[in-house]
């Protein structure tokens, strides 16, 4: 094990914002991460995976453990069901492709979510109709001042929306190392969303598999997000804001085109048609803007630093509440 000093972690966040760490491992198994974490004398220690879903607004002082525990797993089998644990260094959308080319359903509507699978349920990641939460079967983690290996299965993980206990009461006392989810051999597709219903429309399949709606997915995301391996950014940077009847009633009076999704009790309006009706899709502002195919989007033209970005996300949260009487909330874990 390396430790390496004021390593740059450019590279290592997909808003590829420039800054560096204090100190710097490369993690690869459970028995190395024990044996530092009993060694260290570091007592700031963060924790790092893809470094999809946050922006970075300083250098990091104190430890950076970059998690890449890999291996996937298969712990149980029956004719319905197959039960895999997977290391948390894993990328997420190649766990996805696992999945789909075995003919196994649950996890295709999350295609090309970047990042690693240790962070999915810390965010509870979800996309069209479907969440980490619904395969979810247990994590297994280390505690960072104890030492100790815990397991917590979805009761423990308090899953909501884009949220965990790992974002509140835990944040960043934990270190995720497995993540086991449940998958099903039966095909059991959601098709919810209209994009993907349009979609297939265009196929003349009488009968799709997982592998067909994966290549959907993926034909969507590339159409409406950027990749960041050319601009940076970190996808959606806002929730879809949950609201009451009244606000809802209230907006459609000024715009009776207004998209909503309704789940029991909850009204979700889509972040992004509130700041594109407020005409912030395409805005730039020096080094940084609003992707101009996708408003949830804020992107880093190449120099931008992360404070410049926050400020944009301000700047757009000011408005949407001005005009919307709505508060957005950020999905990116801001640093």
């Amino acid at each position: 094990m390396n430790i390496r000093n004021y390593y740059s972690l450019l590279d290592l966040n997909t808003f590829k914002v420039n800054v560096s760490a204090e100190f710097y491992i490369n993690i690869q198994s459970e028995n190395d991460l024990l044996k530092l974490l009993q060694n260290t004398s570091h007592k700031k220690i963060f924790i790092l995976g893809g470094g999809s879903n946050i922006l970075l607004t300083r250098n990091i002082k104190g430890l950076v453990i970059h998690n890449q525990i890999k291996g996937i797993k298969i712990k149980t089998e029956t004719n319905k069901h197959i039960i895999v644990e997977i290391g948390a260094g894993e990328i997420w959308d190649q766990v996805v492709k696992w999945s789909t080319e075995r003919n196994l359903y649950g996890i295709e509507n999350l295609s090309l979510i970047p990042g690693y699978i240790g962070a999915a349920p810390i965010q509870n990641i979800g996309a069209y109709g479907t969440e980490i939460k619904d395969v979810f079967q247990e994590l297994k983690a280390v505690n960072l001042k104890t030492k100790k290996t815990h397991f917590f299965n979805k009761f423990d993980c308090q899953f909501g929306y884009r949220d965990s206990i790992f974002k509140n009461k835990l944040k960043d006392k934990f270190i995720i190392t497995k993540v086991t989810i449940k998958l099903s051999k039966i095909n059991t597709l959601n098709l919810s969303y209209k994009a993907i219903k349009k979609e297939l429309e265009k196929v003349n399949h009488k009968r799709f598999t997982s592998k067909d709606i994966r290549e959907v997915i993926i034909k969507i995301r590339k159409q409406k997000l950027p990749d960041p391996k050319y601009i940076g950014n970190a996808g959606s940077f806002f929730k879809n804001p949950i609201v009451n009847q009244d606000i809802l009633n209230q907006i459609k009076n000024l715009h009776p085109e207004v998209p909503f999704f309704k789940n029991n009790d909850q009204i979700k309006i889509p972040a992004g048609w509130l700041i594109e009706k407020l005409n912030w899709k395409g805005f730039r502002d020096k080094n940084c803007g609003v992707y101009n195919k996708h408003s949830l989007v804020l992107i880093n033209y190449g120099n931008a630093s992360g404070i410049d970005i926050v400020n944009l996300s301000k700047k757009i949260k000011q408005d949407v509440n001005q005009k919307f009487n709505i508060k957005l909330e950020e999905e990116v874990s801001i640093i």
